[in-house]
């Protein structure tokens, strides 16, 4: 199942400011090891395991809107970030969701702008675009404490949300994280290349 391969190789890392002992992730741990592991702020329901998502649209005056599916449920709620040009109906983004739905745990998915349904122009688009993108998700959208999930190119954006948002993200999920492939290349580029208006943005644009 696409949910027990996830747990599979999923690692995650919590603040400090919480104080919690890191897991060890292995076969029989991953999500649902964490959340058995974080107290829960709200009183244990699983009506949302026969919510359907519908889809939404959040409204930035002077950025592209951004396309989302938002599962209601308990807290710690669920932000899966997906990877370089990958939609919010992939594989692995139902997965996530349907795992939420089966703990009643809130859960979030979107496309980045200039993807999927999302406002926007991908030929535009940067890794600051993007990353502004996933910090709008976390400000406008989530409830309470978060659980980032970054897939590939979406984990490298998943550890930039979590520094500019350390008291909103309790923990990260990595999947195939892409951190050092991107450093990686980006080191790789020519003096030229680095300095063009479509070239990788590693920061804030």
């Amino acid at each position: 199942m696409a949910v027990a391969r996830l747990a599979a190789v999923a690692a995650w890392v919590p603040y400090r400011s919480w104080g919690w002992a890191a897991a060890p992730v292995g076969p029989h741990r991953g999500l649902g090891a964490l959340l058995a592991l974080i107290p829960q702020r709200a009183p244990r329901w699983l009506p949302a395991c026969r919510q359907k998502t519908s889809l939404s649209f959040l409204n930035r005056p002077d950025l592209p809107n951004l396309a989302y599916k938002k599962l209601k449920g308990k807290s710690p709620g669920i932000i899966f970030i997906p990877g370089y040009l990958s939609y919010m109906n992939g594989t692995k983004a139902l997965a996530i969701e349907e795992f939420c739905k089966s703990l009643g745990h809130a859960c979030i998915r979107f496309d980045y702008s200039g993807v999927g349904s999302s406002d926007g122009n991908s030929e535009e688009s940067t890794l600051g675009k993007w990353r502004k993108d996933v910090l709008s998700i976390i400000d406008d959208l989530a409830d309470g404490p978060q659980i980032l999930v970054g897939s590939s190119l979406g984990g490298w954006l998943m550890l930039h949300a979590a520094i500019a948002r350390p008291e909103k993200v309790v923990a990260l999920i990595g999947v195939a994280t892409a951190a050092d492939t991107l450093v990686t290349k980006f080191n790789q580029l020519s003096v030229e290349d680095s300095g063009r208006k479509n070239c990788i943005s590693l920061h804030s644009a």
